[in-house]
């Protein structure tokens, strides 16, 4: 893929998803879905075969910080392989962010693209469940169950 093909993937994503700017991932590299905030980002130089996509669960809580980063870890090793995802951290944000690859970007059209960023952004509403708000006394079978309530099989 080259830039321009990129450019108009995005354009292409954001007429699928009735965006009110629709060149905000062209311009920003960021749109908002159901309140959770989703990046996409391309570099035709060093990594033309892949679009990078940044979606944002939520900011770590002060309190009991220790316990949602153990979940998040416990979360990545048990389902890194199903979802070919993984969850981070961004320090500058202090947020959980979680980070897919799209490889063979130029397979992608607008319309399935649109379809994976809703389903991440559910995505994200049942995992900050899932991390950010799971009772530190609850085993984590309960989180890994619900974090794949959504179907991500279909996706990337």
């Amino acid at each position: 893929m080259d830039q321009e093909g990129f450019e108009q993937l995005c354009r292409d994503t954001g007429i699928a998803l009735n965006a009110p700017d629709i060149d905000a991932l062209i311009s920003q590299q960021q749109i908002t879905l159901n309140g959770v905030d989703i990046g996409l980002f391309f570099d035709e130089f060093s990594a033309a075969d892949r679009i990078v996509c940044y979606i944002d669960i939520g900011k770590l809580p002060d309190a009991g910080r220790e316990d949602v980063l153990a979940r998040m870890l416990a979360i990545n090793v048990l389902t890194g392989t199903k979802t070919s995802g993984v969850y981070g951290l961004d320090p500058q944000r202090d947020h959980i962010i979680f980070v897919q690859h799209f490889l063979y970007p130029e397979m992608l059209t607008g319309t399935s693209l649109a379809t994976i960023l809703q389903e991440y952004s559910e995505h994200a509403r049942n995992t900050r469940k899932t991390i950010l708000e799971a009772s530190s006394t609850e085993g984590l079978n309960a989180p890994v169950s619900r974090s794949s309530e959504t179907p991500l099989s279909s996706l990337a």
